[in-house]
Protein backbone atom coordinates (compact mmCIF):
# COMPACT_ATOMS: atom_id res chain seq x y z
CA UNK A 1 0.00 0.00 0.00
CA UNK A 2 1.88 3.37 -1.34
CA UNK A 3 1.65 6.27 0.59
CA UNK A 4 3.00 9.48 0.88
CA UNK A 5 2.79 11.64 3.84
CA UNK A 6 2.87 15.72 4.65
CA UNK A 7 2.51 17.43 8.18
CA UNK A 8 2.64 21.42 8.85
CA UNK A 9 2.08 23.57 11.87
CA UNK A 10 -0.70 25.73 11.31
CA UNK A 11 -2.04 29.14 13.34
CA UNK A 12 -5.16 28.64 14.29
CA UNK A 13 -7.34 26.01 16.38
CA UNK A 14 -8.56 22.84 15.02
CA UNK A 15 -12.42 23.96 14.16
CA UNK A 16 -11.10 26.71 11.93
CA UNK A 17 -8.72 24.39 10.21
CA UNK A 18 -11.31 21.74 9.94
CA UNK A 19 -14.02 24.19 8.20
CA UNK A 20 -11.14 25.28 5.62
CA UNK A 21 -11.32 21.52 4.86
CA UNK A 22 -14.17 20.67 4.85
CA UNK A 23 -16.47 23.39 3.85
CA UNK A 24 -17.25 23.48 0.23
CA UNK A 25 -17.28 27.53 -0.31
CA UNK A 26 -13.46 27.46 1.67
CA UNK A 27 -12.05 24.34 0.10
CA UNK A 28 -12.66 26.35 -3.27
CA UNK A 29 -10.91 29.39 -2.00
CA UNK A 30 -7.10 27.61 -1.49
CA UNK A 31 -8.27 25.57 -4.00
CA UNK A 32 -6.84 21.75 -3.38
CA UNK A 33 -6.40 19.29 -5.94
CA UNK A 34 -9.78 17.67 -5.62
CA UNK A 35 -12.82 19.32 -5.32
CA UNK A 36 -15.73 17.42 -3.24
CA UNK A 37 -19.41 17.87 -4.22
CA UNK A 38 -20.42 17.15 -0.93
CA UNK A 39 -17.61 16.52 1.30
CA UNK A 40 -19.84 17.30 4.89
CA UNK A 41 -21.01 14.06 5.31
CA UNK A 42 -20.35 10.12 5.26
CA UNK A 43 -21.57 8.55 2.16
CA UNK A 44 -21.14 8.60 -1.28
CA UNK A 45 -20.72 11.46 -3.56
CA UNK A 46 -18.68 12.67 -6.89
CA UNK A 47 -15.70 14.45 -7.34
CA UNK A 48 -13.91 16.95 -9.68
CA UNK A 49 -9.99 16.19 -10.51
CA UNK A 50 -8.17 19.82 -11.23
CA UNK A 51 -5.11 19.10 -13.27
CA UNK A 52 -2.92 21.12 -14.70
CA UNK A 53 -2.83 21.06 -18.36
CA UNK A 54 -5.96 19.05 -19.05
CA UNK A 55 -8.93 21.70 -19.94
CA UNK A 56 -11.65 19.27 -19.28
CA UNK A 57 -11.76 18.78 -15.76
CA UNK A 58 -12.29 14.82 -14.57
CA UNK A 59 -14.73 13.67 -12.78
CA UNK A 60 -15.58 10.50 -10.66
CA UNK A 61 -17.36 9.21 -7.78
CA UNK A 62 -16.33 9.37 -4.28
CA UNK A 63 -17.01 8.58 -1.07
CA UNK A 64 -16.69 10.50 1.91
CA UNK A 65 -14.63 7.24 4.51
CA UNK A 66 -14.54 9.38 7.88
CA UNK A 67 -15.86 12.78 8.99
CA UNK A 68 -14.88 12.87 12.94
CA UNK A 69 -15.32 16.51 13.27
CA UNK A 70 -12.67 18.05 14.14
CA UNK A 71 -10.06 15.23 14.53
CA UNK A 72 -9.87 13.42 10.63
CA UNK A 73 -11.55 13.78 7.60
CA UNK A 74 -11.10 10.99 4.49
CA UNK A 75 -12.64 10.67 1.32
CA UNK A 76 -11.56 7.96 -1.35
CA UNK A 77 -12.12 7.39 -5.27
CA UNK A 78 -11.43 5.19 -7.91
CA UNK A 79 -12.48 1.51 -8.56
CA UNK A 80 -12.38 -1.08 -5.79
CA UNK A 81 -9.76 -3.70 -5.28
CA UNK A 82 -8.27 -2.33 -8.95
CA UNK A 83 -7.13 1.34 -8.10
CA UNK A 84 -8.32 3.56 -4.86
CA UNK A 85 -7.10 7.08 -3.85
CA UNK A 86 -7.60 8.00 -0.44
CA UNK A 87 -7.10 10.97 0.94
CA UNK A 88 -6.70 11.84 5.10
CA UNK A 89 -6.47 14.38 6.55
CA UNK A 90 -5.43 14.19 10.73
CA UNK A 91 -5.71 17.55 13.28
CA UNK A 92 -4.26 17.70 16.45
CA UNK A 93 -3.45 20.83 18.73
CA UNK A 94 -5.67 23.07 20.19
CA UNK A 95 -6.20 27.33 19.85
CA UNK A 96 -2.59 28.04 19.69
CA UNK A 97 -2.13 25.98 16.96
CA UNK A 98 -2.93 22.81 14.95
CA UNK A 99 -0.64 20.36 13.81
CA UNK A 100 -1.92 19.02 10.28
CA UNK A 101 -1.00 15.38 8.41
CA UNK A 102 -2.07 14.78 5.26
CA UNK A 103 -1.76 12.04 3.97
CA UNK A 104 -2.48 10.13 -0.15
CA UNK A 105 -2.75 6.42 -0.45
CA UNK A 106 -2.94 3.85 -3.21
CA UNK A 107 -4.69 0.69 -2.81
CA UNK A 108 -5.70 -1.91 -4.97
CA UNK A 109 -3.85 -4.52 -7.29
CA UNK A 110 -2.85 -1.14 -9.61
CA UNK A 111 -0.76 0.82 -7.15
CA UNK A 112 2.49 -0.74 -6.88
CA UNK A 113 3.13 -0.62 -10.87
CA UNK A 114 1.66 3.13 -10.66
CA UNK A 115 3.03 4.07 -7.07
CA UNK A 116 6.57 4.57 -8.57
CA UNK A 117 5.34 7.36 -10.87
CA UNK A 118 2.62 8.62 -9.28
CA UNK A 119 4.20 9.40 -5.47
CA UNK A 120 6.65 11.95 -6.29
CA UNK A 121 3.86 14.22 -8.58
CA UNK A 122 1.45 13.12 -5.75
CA UNK A 123 3.51 14.40 -2.62
CA UNK A 124 4.71 17.80 -4.36
CA UNK A 125 1.00 18.77 -5.51
CA UNK A 126 -0.11 18.18 -1.44
CA UNK A 127 2.78 20.24 -0.55
CA UNK A 128 1.78 22.61 -2.70
CA UNK A 129 -1.89 22.17 -1.59
CA UNK A 130 -0.43 22.19 2.22
CA UNK A 131 0.86 25.50 1.29
CA UNK A 132 -2.40 26.82 -0.20
CA UNK A 133 -4.53 26.14 2.75
CA UNK A 134 -1.74 27.59 5.03
CA UNK A 135 -1.98 30.86 3.07
CA UNK A 136 -5.76 31.12 3.23
CA UNK A 137 -5.92 30.47 6.61
CA UNK A 138 -3.21 33.43 7.76
CA UNK A 139 -5.32 35.51 5.10
CA UNK A 140 -8.35 34.55 6.73
CA UNK A 141 -7.15 35.59 10.06
CA UNK A 142 -6.29 38.98 8.88
CA UNK A 143 -9.61 40.17 7.37
CA UNK A 144 -11.41 42.07 9.67
CA UNK A 145 -15.01 40.95 10.67
CA UNK A 146 -17.45 42.18 8.25
CA UNK A 147 -20.73 43.60 9.49
CA UNK A 148 -24.48 44.46 7.82
CA UNK A 149 -23.94 47.76 7.47
CA UNK A 150 -20.21 48.45 7.32
CA UNK A 151 -18.71 50.24 4.37
CA UNK A 152 -14.98 50.29 3.29
CA UNK A 153 -13.33 53.14 4.17
CA UNK A 154 -11.00 54.24 1.32
CA UNK A 155 -7.31 54.39 1.06
CA UNK A 156 -6.71 57.80 1.55
CA UNK A 157 -8.76 58.38 4.43
CA UNK A 158 -7.15 55.57 6.44
CA UNK A 159 -4.33 56.48 9.40
CA UNK A 160 -0.84 54.95 8.54
CA UNK A 161 0.18 52.77 11.26
CA UNK A 162 3.36 54.19 13.24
Amino acid sequence: MPRTITSSMLHGGPLRIWSAITDPDHRRAWSPLVFLDNPCQLGETECTFAIQGITRPIRTPARVDQFDKPHAFAWSCGIPYLFMLEERYELAGDDGGTRLTHSCTLRGALSLPFAAMMLRRLRSLMIEADDRLATYLRWRVGQPARGINRQRVPSRYRRKAR
